[in-house]
């Protein structure tokens, strides 16, 4: 087991590693009405829809922690934040309100990074960086929106390889109609028993008469 996931946090680091390469040295050359690609936070989205809360929050800390070597004009830790709570809040909706699926990739990480971006900014406020609001809401609104739609058009590549990091295991992802590996999460698998109780005490009794 301690070797399984040794293998697992290497993968990871690896992927993290390329990433962070990426995101300084080609992030730029991509942007878009002057906003560029975030694959960092891209990257812990991926892990919670991969992996699930645990995976995404964990991962989503150290893919901000290397975001935050290369961020000078913000306090150390307030990507790793930001990129945790993005993780976590695309694991957790995994793991209860949906069935992860490839075809969904793109919807949900575009969402997340919204979240990501957001978190970014509200926390960036309430710790004393007036300057991350300055610009307006209509402006904020704009890049949290570009920012979503870039995660989404590169999405697809980023979860696969976050599920070959993460292990088939814990980031299979299904293809319309079929069931991921391990079945449905713990809170749907609950609700659909529920549901499956409430259709069989419905169904009336007949009797045989004789």
């Amino acid at each position: 087991m301690n070797g399984r996931r040794g293998k697992t946090a290497a993968k990871v680091a690896l992927l993290l590693v390329v990433g962070i390469f990426v995101q300084t040295t080609f992030g730029a050359d991509l942007r878009v009405d002057n906003v560029a690609p975030d694959f960092m936070l891209l990257l812990s989205v991926c892990a919670g829809l991969a992996g699930g809360a645990q995976a995404g929050a964990v991962v989503g800390f150290a893919a901000g922690l290397l975001s935050d070597l290369f961020l000078q004009a913000t306090p150390f830790g307030l990507s790793a934040l930001a990129a945790c709570l993005a993780g976590f809040t695309v694991g957790w909706a995994r793991d209860n309100l949906f069935q992860p699926r490839l075809l969904l990739s793109p919807v949900v990480a575009g969402a997340g990074t919204v979240v990501g971006v957001a978190s970014f900014v509200v926390v960036g406020y309430l710790v004393g960086q007036a300057q991350l609001v300055a610009p307006g809401k209509t402006w904020l609104v704009e890049q949290a929106v570009i920012e979503g739609v870039l995660s989404a058009f590169f999405a697809l590549p980023a979860v696969a390889l976050m599920a070959w990091a993460l292990g088939a295991s814990e980031g299979a992802l299904s293809a319309p109609g079929e069931v991921p590996a391990g079945g449905l999460p713990p809170a749907r698998r609950s609700r659909a028993a529920a549901r499956s109780r409430r259709r069989r005490r419905a169904v009336p009794r007949t009797t045989t008469v004789r």
